[in-house]
This record gives structure tokens, C-alpha cells and sequence, in this order.
């Protein structure tokens, strides 16, 4: 919406909510398959916890390229951006590095959860085979 009205530059607000559209339509997809317990469904629980971080990486990196400032490389015709005003300033400040923590959380679970799989497992094998 921002981006419509002129107050956010195109080259921020595009790469940003595309991202974060994608994310977040993956997310209940990717945890269903987790959830199954198999090895592919960690495997993709994995790559969309990197996908996040990508996302969150590219809003970061053109968030700060077209900003007012001395990094400033995109959007230097809009003299109104809302970067700095509440509430857009409260995804940069608490929502950004909020879902970077979480991203962190959900990819140690996975690797907790594919270590204990595989003691499991290794356990299961030892017990079946003779001495």
C-alpha cells in the first residue's frame, strides 16, 4: 500500500513483500511436511527457514539502499519515505530481528530432532543385529 502511494520506493517494497508473500505461503506446506518426520520433510524445513533468511536478508539490504542516507542508492526521487515513522519503523526495529531469532529456533529444532532421529535409529539397528 505504501508502495502505491508513493511513499516507499519500488525497489524496497517489491523484493520485500514478494519474499514475504512467498514465505509465507510456503510455510504451511513446508510445515505439514515436517511434521511427517521423514527425511525430506526435514529437508524441506530447512530450506524454507533459508528461504526466510534470504527474504529477510534482500528486505534488509534494499531496505537500507533506499533509505535517506549516505547508502542510499534506490529511490532518491522520493523525499517522503516512511522508514523512519511509526508503526513502518516497528518492522525494521522489532519484526525484523523477531523472525531472525525465530528462523535461528526452527533450524536448531530441526537439527535437535535430526540428531535424536538418528540415535534412534542407530539404537534400533544395534539392538537388532547379533553380537
Amino acid at each position: 500500500m505504501s508502495w502505491a502511494s508513493g511513499s516507499l520506493p519500488g525497489a524496497f517494497a517489491l523484493p520485500a513483500g514478494t519474499g514475504d508473500v512467498l514465505v509465507g505461503l510456503l510455510a504451511l506446506p513446508a510445515a505439514v511436511m515436517v511434521a511427517q518426520g521423514t527425511r525430506a520433510g526435514w529437508a524441506v524445513g530447512i530450506a524454507w527457514n533459508l528461504l526466510g533468511l534470504l527474504d529477510l536478508t534482500v528486505a534488509i539490504t534494499m531496505g537500507t539502499l533506499s533509505t535517506p542516507g549516505p547508502l542510499q542508492v534506490f529511490g532518491a526521487d522520493l523525499r517522503d519515505v516512511q522508514f523512519g515513522t511509526y508503526p513502518i519503523v516497528m518492522t525494521p526495529a522489532f519484526a525484523v530481528p523477531t523472525s531472525i531469532i525465530l528462523h535461528g529456533l526452527s533450524l536448531w529444532q530441526l537439527r535437535c530432532t535430526a540428531r535424536r532421529a538418528a540415535s534412534i535409529s542407530l539404537a534400533s539397528t544395534s539392538a537388532v543385529v547379533p553380537a
